[in-house]
């Protein structure tokens, strides 16, 4: 081999080397940008929950005291001692509860059959139908709250935990019922179709094939309508009146006289509010995201 052809092999080969590099270095910086990214977000998500917690560890008398401390110079329970035995808190929080089950209920049963007839029977103007209900999902709840109000007047359904499960269904329901059309569409007809030549009715194989296949749909579903529940504001408060029948979210503002706000009450309220959302999520996520990847939401 000439000496020119090794020199030119030498240079080839500390090129190669130095790109090599170079995409090592850059992949590394990728990966730490990531990891930056990721520790912001969940900077932003946690700070503001351990605020919370923090301040409402704290007596009143240290709530706005000068300074910043990680951790409370005293610790005390009485907010949440004061919240949960003197106050109409528990009343508020079984509220809440019964309307968000009954919401999750209604809206993953009404929204699997109707988003399984959208899948599987041919009507006229079927995708224009669908398309409706999505855009139906469009109007905030403050657009729909006085005909809504109208509507329950005359039929009496104000001040009345049903009217409020119906009112709330009526707001989950048309992107719940576009979700599992879309998730439904994914399910193969032809297992069905086999189901029926071996003797099944079209509701066994409904029941027995369709369904336990649209699992991660339906819980997506149940979290999506969970939280629309138990975060609504507006048609409870403009619905119900009675302060006994009060949701969460409503029953909140109390834990104020004029100027005087009690904080550390809220924040106490606050953190006992977000249980049961991390409860869920944390045994959940997995059929969630599964739901969500699969109808490409």
């Amino acid at each position: 081999m000439s000496p020119s052809s090794r020199a030119d092999g030498a240079s080839g080969n500390r090129s190669g080397l130095a790109s090599a590099v170079g995409h090592r270095r850059a992949e590394q910086l990728r990966k730490v940008g990531f990891a930056a990214c990721i520790a912001l977000v969940l900077a932003v998500i946690v700070l503001p929950i351990f605020w919370m917690l923090h301040t409402s560890l704290r007596p009143q008398s240290q709530i706005f005291v000068k300074g910043v401390n990680l951790i409370p110079a005293e610790v005390s329970l009485t907010h949440y001692r004061t919240l949960l035995f003197e106050t109409n808190f528990p009343s508020f929080y079984w509220n809440s509860i019964v309307v968000a089950l009954g919401v999750v209920a209604l809206t993953v049963s009404l929204s699997t059959l109707g988003g399984y007839g959208l899948a599987r029977l041919d009507f006229r103007y079927k995708r224009r139908f669908a398309r409706l209900v999505l855009f139906g999902y469009m109007f905030p709840a403050i657009l729909l709250s006085i005909p809504m109000f109208i509507i329950w007047r005359e039929i009496s359904l104000t001040n009345n935990l049903l009217g409020l499960v119906l009112a709330e269904t009526a707001l989950s329901l048309p992107f719940s019922l576009w979700l599992m059309w879309q998730f439904f569409q994914t399910v193969p007809v032809s297992l069905e179709e086999s189901a029926q030549i071996e003797g099944a009715t079209r509701f066994q194989a409904f029941k027995d094939i369709a369904l336990p296949m649209a699992k991660p749909g339906m819980i997506a579903v149940a979290l999506f309508s969970y939280a629309i529940s138990w975060n609504e504001y507006t048609i409870p408060k403009i619905l119900m009146s009675d302060r006994e029948k009060w949701p969460l979210t409503v029953g909140l503002f109390t834990f104020s006289e004029g100027q005087r706000v009690f904080w550390g009450q809220i924040m106490a309220a606050s953190m006992l509010i977000v249980v049961p959302a991390f409860v869920f999520v944390i045994f959940l996520r997995k059929y969630l995201l599964e739901g969500f990847r699969t109808t490409s939401v």
